[in-house]
């Protein structure tokens, strides 16, 4: 009972966090938390206990994005404008 309650908060917390960064022009972030969210689900279908340890993982990664971004997106976009100037 508390591994589906962990699960539904994971994937809870997972998806807000996804929807922020969506709103915020992330989309990097966003792009690598729903291939990460996609990999693990696909690495760990068929149990309840491997889907649960697949959100928080992701869950955590998410986290991990929110706080230390990719600028990967950023770079690109400045070289453009160095290299139009």
């Amino acid at each position: 009972m508390l591994l589906i309650l962990l699960a539904r908060i994971a994937t809870a917390f997972n998806f807000i966090v996804i929807l922020h960064k969506l709103r915020n022009g992330r989309f990097a972030d966003s792009i690598i938390d729903l291939f990460c969210a996609t990999i693990l689900g696909g690495m760990f279908v068929g149990t309840l206990t491997g889907m649960a340890i697949a959100m928080m993982a992701s869950a955590l990664i998410s986290a991990y994005l929110f706080f230390y971004p990719i600028s990967m997106l950023n770079n690109i976009k400045k070289w453009f404008k160095k290299k139009n100037q």
